[in-house]
């Protein structure tokens, strides 16, 4: 069963620096995360963050796709980027925050910088490093009155320190990452957890309104959104991943036929 038979789903296999067939205020929430800048190869020439561009033109161009989510954004739309800090050439790169500056510059309004805390995870940035245990996710809006559902159930148990009972979601999440995050198929190399997503998608967004991923690769955007009942638009400059989606929103299938 090919992807077009999802109703709810559009998938642009096209780099999102050109999103102009999407009607502006289409999105009501943006959530990514990008390429890493020399770091992952993610098997297309024309991937934003190859060896082969600087720093400078690798942002210049995330720059160039936050012009686009912008455009794409109701007025009261969100963005969220997981992302975290790299090693880049010998140096530490701030990336989270390099994001953040070029995002104001487009016009977007940061609202906070979430901790993902990942307990299981085992590698460094370097075998000169204490152990990675955490990503960043960028919480960011197109205007001040923006939509945040500050009210949803959350379903990450005691263990996570941003739940405290009768008290306001804190910005330190504990989502695990288990092993077959993207199942058997491991061309993505960075995929995130479908609990993480969820979160975001309940916080940012309601049932029926539309989701968008500039950068799809593995699909779990798109498999959560659906999911809850949202829409999903996708932009993945790499075609091959369509068989990893595919697989992906396979349980998504069967499960909507066994309810018919």
């Amino acid at each position: 069963m090919s992807l077009d038979k999802f109703s709810n789903l559009e998938v642009k296999w096209q780099s999102s620096e050109d999103m102009s067939d999407v009607e502006s205020g289409t999105a009501q929430a943006v959530i990514t995360s990008p390429p890493y800048w020399d770091l992952k190869d993610y098997g297309h020439e024309n991937q934003i963050g190859t060896a082969d561009e600087s720093y400078e033109i690798y942002h210049d161009r995330l720059q160039g796709v936050w012009e686009e989510c912008y455009q794409t954004l109701s007025e009261d739309g969100t963005m969220w980027i997981v992302v975290d800090t790299v090693m880049g050439r010998g140096d530490m790169r701030l990336l989270p925050y390099h994001i953040i500056e070029r995002a104001e510059e487009v016009g977007f309004i940061p609202q906070d910088i979430v901790t993902w805390y990942k307990p299981t995870a085992i590698a460094g940035m370097t075998d000169r490093n204490v152990v990675n245990k955490k990503e960043y996710v960028l919480y960011l809006s197109k205007s001040q009155n923006h939509k945040f559902n500050q009210d949803i159930e959350h379903d990450n148990g005691n263990e996570d320190p941003a739940i405290s009972e009768g008290q306001k979601l804190g910005n330190l999440w504990r989502f695990p990452v288990k092993r077959g995050t993207a199942g058997q198929n491991v061309l993505h190399k960075a995929p995130y957890p479908r609990s993480l997503i969820e979160r975001i998608v309940r916080l940012s967004t309601d049932e029926g309104d539309v989701v968008l991923d500039p950068f799809l690769g593995s699909g779990t955007t798109a498999y959560v959104a659906l999911d809850l009942a949202r829409s999903c638009i996708g932009y993945e400059i790499n075609s091959e991943f369509k068989e990893v989606i595919d697989e992906r929103l396979s349980e998504l299938k069967q499960s909507s036929l066994a309810e018919f």
